[in-house]
């Protein structure tokens, strides 16, 4: 494995300076982009997590309870965070299983890009007829949702005080497997160990052994097989208005 990143941060548009993961659950953003994140920290690129759920069902052990698990797995993402070198998390707190993609939802979508102010959002492919996850498909619908009314300064005015503005998201890159056409693929393979690092932090899924990993190792090799890289990630752009 090269020592030394090839990479283009023109692939996402060369302006890209901020940016935000709406995720579902507190593993996704690790296993679908944690390698393209570190990447494009590396470059300067401020990343944040807006998080839907805590993953509170996400075990087999019946002795813990949600609540018992919610904190772990949010001690789990805060970990993930800092081994990539996030900026930022929001924890919206919904139950793991019932994300919904609705007016509430919405809002806190909304309000998160007039706070935080990133200019480009990686989330799930809300148009994949392949999603088995219904929180992922609600993930991606609200990040989507939430874009022109974010904008707008009357779609709830009272978020915009004590200096929040509106919005101005650009771009939309979504993860998750759509397999389209102009898919864009990123080589993470210099980001490799840092991905895995990052992953590991979420032991309550994952566990400690190597071999807990290995189906994110085979689909990350997978992935890059297209276009001769031991390990890539892939993107579908949504282009905005």
């Amino acid at each position: 494995m090269s020592d030394e990143p090839h990479f283009d941060i023109g692939q996402f548009g060369a302006e890209v300076r901020r940016v935000m993961v709406v995720a579902a659950h507190p593993d996704d953003l690790e296993t679908t982009c944690g390698g393209t994140l570190a990447l494009l920290i590396a470059q300067g690129v401020e990343v944040a997590l807006l998080l839907g759920t805590d993953g509170d069902i996400g075990t087999h052990d019946v002795s813990l309870t949600r609540e018992m698990l919610a904190a772990t797995r949010r001690r789990e993402t805060l970990a993930g965070a800092q081994a990539l070198g996030m900026e930022k998390v929001f924890f919206l707190g919904y139950h793991d299983g019932e994300l919904v993609a609705d007016l509430q939802f919405r809002a806190q979508v909304a309000e998160a890009y007039r706070r935080w102010q990133p200019d480009t959002i990686f989330t799930f492919d809300p148009y994949w007829a392949g999603q088995a996850h219904p929180d992922h498909t609600a993930a991606g619908r609200a990040a989507v949702d939430a874009y022109m009314p974010s904008k707008m300064e009357l779609y709830h005015p009272e978020q915009l005080v004590n200096g929040v503005k509106v919005a101005d998201v650009k771009r939309f890159f979504f993860f998750g497997g759509s397999n389209r056409e102009g898919e864009i693929t990123v080589d993470i393979s210099a980001a490799w160990e840092k991905k895995l690092a990052a992953t590991r932090c979420h032991v309550s899924q994952f566990g400690q052994g190597e071999e807990a990993l290995q189906w994110l190792a085979d689909w990350n090799r997978e992935t890059g097989k297209c276009c001769g890289l031991e390990y890539a990630e892939a993107f579908h752009p949504m282009r905005v208005w």
